[in-house]
């Protein structure tokens, strides 16, 4: 009989296949993936541990390497043989693939589609009796654990505080800001202080007035201060109190017409006249607005200049309806100015403005700061973050926190296995972190992995998430917490 080479070449693929499956089957028996090592060699294995692949290839007696994928077998604690016993007499229940509602205690077919009904797993298996009455929980094998990577976290204290953003701009303080007028009516001459932007001191002479009202008062002081050294002479007192009355009337004159100390002294004792009066600056500052020009003339009360004090600033800051909670005068801040990176401007929270925005739902915060360099201009743009409600927090790993719609739920570690849905109540947010301020306590353990395999494992086995008397909403505060 003649075999064509077509057929020869497939039975000699077919022969060294099966030489290869023989010897891959070697190699799982010989690495104990069946049980079936070498007993002679290997230590007798603990009844209720066995060693398990990461990727879920083999499962192992002892510890090693897998030979599949070549990764380190981990250690899988299995159920005592105790509690394979009570399992075992457990009542069986059945139940439908398709259709998990359809519970029953006997082989059946589902009465909705049909199926053949499959034996339910029991969950109590290896569970404290008392513990599985008390607590309506997931259960997952040991295995499942391991594949699916659920990690426990505990929480923990630490100070906490909310941080609030805001940006405002500088301006002049109200407070800060001088208006330099004219006392007497005349005739401006020999303008000094001729531009804006410029710096003036107190005591700086700005400009010569010619008045002749100011002239009359020189003449009347100069008399009254003949007539008061004629009659102090006088052996009688009510004339020389006569002649005093009247020169103290006629310095209160020049006074309220802007006569200083020195020039009354000056006057006195020259008994000369000036028909031009020098006028100096009373504040120091930054000329902002200047009114009059050299040959105006000006009545008594006219503006002549309007000089701020910038050695102080306002910071209006824009802080949302939200975020104003908590802000009280007296807070101290700290403030970046974008013009300047790297510097840091110290202020105060000096008011919280009643009324707020209707079309912008803020409200202006005013800071007051020191500028003593003049670095901070007014109209420049800074930034700030209020630092509130510091206090000392329970905080845990935000993924370890589901938000559903009923509020937000962890699962709590429990013994053989269980893991308890349970409510809590959240608040402030720092960074990974969120803090728990109701509902754990600080010693229990919760699942920080895979805690929607958790959900979605009691949402099919038909656990209820806990409802009691803490609040559902989530209390969280926006912008960063220090």
């Amino acid at each position: 009989m003649r075999v064509s080479p077509a057929l020869m070449t497939f039975l000699t693929g077919l022969l060294l296949l099966s030489m290869a499956g023989i010897l891959y089957q070697r190699s799982l028996v010989e690495s104990g993936a069946y049980g079936t090592g070498d007993a002679s060699s290997a230590a007798a294995p603990a009844a209720n541990v066995k060693y398990a692949c990461p990727m879920r290839c083999v499962e192992a007696d002892k510890p090693g390497d897998c030979p599949v994928c070549g990764m380190e077998m981990m250690p899988v604690e299995l159920d005592s043989p105790a509690m394979l016993t009570a399992a075992a007499h457990a009542v069986s229940e059945y139940t439908c693939p398709m259709h998990p509602q359809i519970e029953q205690d006997h082989p059946g077919t589902c009465p909705i589609c049909g199926m053949e009904l499959v034996l339910k797993a029991s969950d109590d298996a290896g569970v404290d009796p008392a513990v599985a009455e008390s607590v309506a929980a997931v259960k997952i094998s040991p295995l499942q654990g391991l594949l699916a990577d659920v990690q426990v976290t505990m929480p923990e204290r630490r100070l906490v505080s909310r941080s609030v953003d805001a940006i405002g701009e500088v301006e002049v303080p109200e407070d800060r800001i001088n208006m330099v007028v004219s006392w007497q009516p005349g005739r401006i001459d020999n303008l000094e202080l001729d531009r804006t932007g410029v710096r003036v001191q107190q005591g700086q002479h700005i400009m010569d007035l010619y008045s002749e009202e100011l002239l009359r008062a020189q003449d009347e002081y100069l008399i009254a201060l003949r007539a008061r050294d004629q009659l102090s002479d006088s052996s009688y007192d009510y004339i020389a109190d006569s002649g005093r009355q009247l020169l103290n009337s006629a310095e209160s004159r020049l006074t309220r017409l802007g006569f200083t100390a020195a020039q009354l002294t000056t006057l006195a004792e020259t008994r000369e006249t000036s028909e031009h009066i020098p006028l100096s600056s009373a504040y120091d500052g930054i000329v902002l607005d200047k009114y009059v020009n050299e040959g105006d003339y000006v009545m008594e009360g006219s503006k002549l200049y309007r000089v701020a004090d910038l050695s102080q600033l306002w910071v209006q800051m824009e802080v949302f309806e939200e975020d104003s909670a908590g802000l009280a005068p007296g807070l101290q801040v700290s403030l970046d100015c974008p013009v300047h990176p790297g510097m840091v401007f110290r202020g105060e929270l000096e008011l919280i403005e009643p009324m707020q925005s209707a079309m912008t739902r803020t409200q202006l915060a005013r800071v007051r700061v020191d500028n003593p360099d003049m670095i901070l201009r007014p109209g420049m743009l800074v930034q700030t973050s209020f630092e509130l409600d510091r206090h000392e927090a329970l905080m845990l790993l935000r993924n370890s926190v589901l938000q559903t719609g009923d509020g937000a739920v962890v699962y709590v570690a429990r013994d053989g296995g269980l893991w308890e849905p349970r409510n809590v109540t959240t608040g402030l947010i720092d960074g990974d972190m969120i803090e728990i301020t109701s509902g754990l306590a600080e010693g229990e353990g919760v699942a920080s992995t895979a805690v929607f395999l958790l959900d979605s494992e009691a949402q099919i086995k038909g656990i209820p998430r806990p409802s009691d008397d803490i609040s559902d909403s989530e209390t969280e505060h926006s912008g960063h917490v220090h």
